[in-house]
């Protein structure tokens, strides 16, 4: 009976990976989209809720519970990321996988053209993606059209499409058998309970030496030498040791994936995981707290430095003020600048504070003039409020 192999499941995964890079870029959700860094709108959408530059704390805690995810990955299933999920390991599987299939029914020079056209498509596709991930694709799709209005566009994309054409055919797996460091950073976070890939010991006997596990790794090691820091953990070797054993009655594969150095078939739960764990949740706490309770507002007020103050016959100073307004909502709003009732008298505003539209996601400028009797009181702070519908949505304190 033939035993369960693992590369279909592998390239199902990959296969779902590529998908997901390549259409996730085009996914709306309300009218923004699903997952970008706006370069143009100095956004960040996160699940469609915009973030602005202004807000850049939560940024960082996206950034740093996606490192805490990264490492929680590593440490519960060890390699298998390189293995499965590195974008290196993922294309270069793809154009090995083309290439195998005209190896077998063409000549080499054909071959060898197919693999460079290979390589070729798949890093343009690759520059062409990264580019949408900061940039909506129509835009990209109509700079890469009109290359010589959009020259600086089109370099990036000539170099990134350079940069994945050799590697893909000059660098391949050599990156990760000597050059990626994430095999020693993996060693480093290693937990008792790691998924690893190992030739077990209690069927160590039955080998029949036919070294088809190693005519099929990838980093060019062997398995039955226990575990290697070159090892990425992809699962050839299983599929090679099973089509081999199971030609024998009542033999099973010698290689398999097992959770920690005891080699247990059920997942083992090691310090390291749990501290990973905690931190991953209290990330996402705070960042789910931070994106759902942050304001939709911005209020920002200072002083026009090149404006002088200038003093009137009436015993009245005038300073010119300038505030930026910004609009996180998802509809247009309407916002005016008024003086906090509290605020000492003879205090007044003139100039663009009324009716001031801004557009969804977007910020604007407006200059205005604060008039205000000099008095023994001249030096207290004056807070200003953002009104939108008659209520007020920020303030700000200005010291004249």
């Amino acid at each position: 009976m033939p035993l369960p192999r693992i590369t279909s499941k592998r390239r199902l995964v990959q296969a779902l990976l590529i998908a997901a890079a390549l259409l996730l870029p085009f996914v709306t959700v309300a009218g923004n989209p699903f997952l970008r860094v706006d370069i143009s709108k100095m956004t960040f959408f996160l699940a469609g809720i915009p973030v602005r530059i202004d807000q850049f704390y939560l940024v960082l805690l996206a950034t740093l519970l996606a490192v805490a995810v990264f490492l929680l990955t590593t440490v519960v299933l060890g390699r298998v990321w390189c293995g499965w999920l590195c974008p290196q390991t993922v294309f270069n599987d793809l154009a090995e996988l083309v290439g195998a299939r005209f190896r077998r029914n063409f000549p080499v020079p054909v071959t060898r053209l197919v693999e460079h056209l290979t390589a070729l498509i798949i890093a343009k596709l690759i520059a062409f993606n990264l580019l949408c991930w900061f940039m909506p694709p129509g835009q990209v799709m109509s700079s890469l059209r009109n290359f010589t209005a959009n020259p600086l566009i089109f370099s990036v994309f000539l170099i990134m499409t350079l940069f994945g054409y050799l590697n893909l055919i000059l660098v391949k797996r050599s990156f990760c058998h000597s050059y990626c460091p994430y095999g020693r950073i993996q060693t480093a976070l290693m937990d008792e309970g790691t998924l690893n890939l190992a030739f077990l010991d209690a069927t160590r006997e039955r080998c029949l030496k036919c070294r088809a596990c190693v005519k099929v790794c990838p980093m060019g090691i062997d398995i039955r030498n226990g575990f290697q820091i070159e090892c990425i953990g992809c699962g050839r070797c299983i599929d090679a040791c099973r089509s081999v054993m199971e030609r024998l009655p009542g033999e099973v594969g010698l290689i398999d994936y097992r959770f920690g150095e005891r080699q247990e078939s059920r997942l083992r739960v090691g310090a390291k995981t749990i501290a990973l764990s905690l931190l991953t949740l209290l990330l996402l706490t705070g960042l789910v707290w931070g994106v759902l309770g942050r304001n939709q507002t911005a209020f920002y007020v200072q002083r026009v430095a090149t404006a002088e103050t200038k003093m009137m016959a009436d015993g009245y100073q005038v300073q010119s003020w300038r505030a930026v307004i910004g609009n996180r909502s998802q509809e247009t709003a309407s916002y005016s600048i008024r003086i906090a009732p509290q605020t000492v008298s003879d205090i007044s505003l003139l100039g663009q504070t009324h009716d001031i539209q801004v557009a969804p996601n977007e910020h604007r400028t407006c200059t205005f003039f604060i008039r205000r009797k000099i008095s023994a009181q001249s030096s207290a702070q004056i807070e200003l409020q953002l009104v939108n519908s008659g209520a007020s949505v920020a303030s700000a304190l200005l010291t004249p």
